[in-house]
């Protein structure tokens, strides 16, 4: 992790020895009594701190010592036909990585039905993976999440001035760079599962004025194409036109 990120801000806070980030101090940082390190809070500033004490049985005292405002997320929203549970956490992890606003995932045509009792969303591990994601992207903002019953829940998830976009590499007879993303504040993503979207998925989003387009000549997995189109669209759209590196 490129940051430690924690739930709840504070001025200084005592971690015990068996805390994965008293670990991270340790292992990975092989921190002492007056280093520093970067920290953030959830959805608030990232900071540096210091390193307080030590105690003899591996627990970090650390204090804040500085703040400043984390990057913005981008305005970016993520539909998902429901992959297998692996892939799902790749998308997870790579998305909140590169700071979208959020995820919504579906059962598709051409989803598993086991693939929602998987684990993954019937625990917090859905979190853990965005959580991880933010933290090794120097961020603090965790994109929201959801998982719905069907496609016609996750559909009405966009605003109405978002451009909506759905990858497709079958029909879509328009590149992801020749979509028109003009009189947009926000872009929502639709990816279809491995297998695709069926035929009657495609009717619904062109019904819905989705622009279907593609990535290329090449058959990407499912989490190449998120990230794909989630960087193409970002820089299309200038979203990181304004972010600067930290100052602390």
């Amino acid at each position: 992790m490129n940051l430690i990120l924690f739930d709840e801000p504070f001025e200084s806070v005592r971690l015990d020895s068996g805390d994965v980030r008293a670990e991270h101090l340790r292992k990975v940082l092989r921190a002492e009594v007056g280093s520093l390190v970067f920290i953030g809070f959830v959805n608030g500033p990232r900071a540096r701190a210091q390193v307080v004490s030590v105690g003899p049985d591996g627990s970090y005292e650390l204090k804040v010592i500085a703040t400043e405002p984390a990057p913005e997320q981008l305005p970016i929203t993520l539909l998902i036909g429901l992959p297998r549970p692996h892939t799902a956490r790749r998308i997870l992890f790579e998305a909140a990585s590169l700071g979208v606003a959020a995820m919504h995932f579906f059962p598709a045509k051409h989803s598993e039905p086991s693939y929602a009792a998987s684990r993954l969303w019937q625990t917090d591990e859905w979190r853990e993976r965005i959580f991880r994601g933010t933290e090794q992207a120097f961020g603090t903002h965790l994109p929201q999440v959801e998982v719905h019953s069907d496609m016609p829940l996750a559909m009405a998830i966009p605003q109405e001035s978002s451009t909506k976009i759905a990858l497709d590499n079958y029909e879509a007879s328009n590149s992801l760079g020749a979509v028109s993303t003009s009189k947009s504040s926000s872009v929502a993503i639709a990816v279809g599962p491995e297998r695709g979207w069926s035929a009657a998925e495609r009717s619904v989003l062109r019904e819905n004025e989705w622009q279907l387009a593609h990535l290329g000549p090449h058959v990407l997995r499912t989490e190449t194409a998120c990230v794909a189109a989630i960087a193409g669209l970002a820089s299309k759209l200038n979203l990181w036109q304004n972010q600067t590196e930290t100052s602390l």
